[in-house]
């Protein structure tokens, strides 16, 4: 008769119990089609109060770094992100301001990426910074990791972006069987 060490047993369930359901109602996955070499499926958080939710699924849409990166003055590609999603590095402003300025030139998302190397086991909460600017497009955040993946691989293969489909409809089924970049950490 075999069984089970109880610590086994307990790093497979306790990222179950630390995830709330609320948690998961917040996140929204996308999938990378382009370039191949990160073609996984990511795990981002919607932002708190700031932007909008996902209407439909956009497919096919574009991933693209912002020109400063960090998006805190004017965005110096900004036809290349009008009508795509700006990938935005967190840190020198508000995330208002950041999303602000992508939805300013035309993009119709953001997906803000953490600048700590160190915080992949949590996501950060983007709250409004009070400035009364209104912003229509959504917002997430994702994990340092995971968006400096896909940055890397931008860079490496010398592409305008990576092609992605946003959002993905999971189930929590359909989540545990996903194809996860290494060392994502989510379920």
């Amino acid at each position: 008769m075999s069984f089970i060490p109880i610590h086994f047993i307990v790093l497979i369930l306790l990222p179950l119990i630390i995830l709330s359901h609320e948690d998961r109602d917040n996140d929204v996955y996308f999938e990378v089609i382009e370039p191949s070499d990160i073609s996984y499926t990511f795990r981002s958080r919607l932002a708190n109060n700031i932007g909008t939710n996902f209407n439909h699924l956009l497919r096919n849409i574009y991933l693209i770094p912002t020109n400063p990166l960090q998006g805190c003055s004017s965005l110096q590609n900004r036809y290349e992100l009008k009508g795509n999603i700006a990938l935005i590095e967190r840190g020198e402003c508000s995330f208002v301001t950041k999303i602000f300025n992508a939805q300013e030139i035309g993009a119709l998302g953001v997906i803000v990426m953490d600048n700590d190397r160190t915080a992949d086991d949590r996501f950060v909460d983007m709250i409004d910074d009070s400035t009364k600017r209104t912003v229509q497009i959504p917002a997430m955040f994702l994990q340092y990791r995971d968006g400096h993946l896909i940055l890397n691989s931008i860079e490496k293969n010398h592409i305008i972006g990576a092609r992605i489909n946003i959002p993905l409809n999971l189930t929590y089924n359909e989540i545990l069987k996903v194809h996860r970049a290494p060392g994502s950490y989510w379920l």
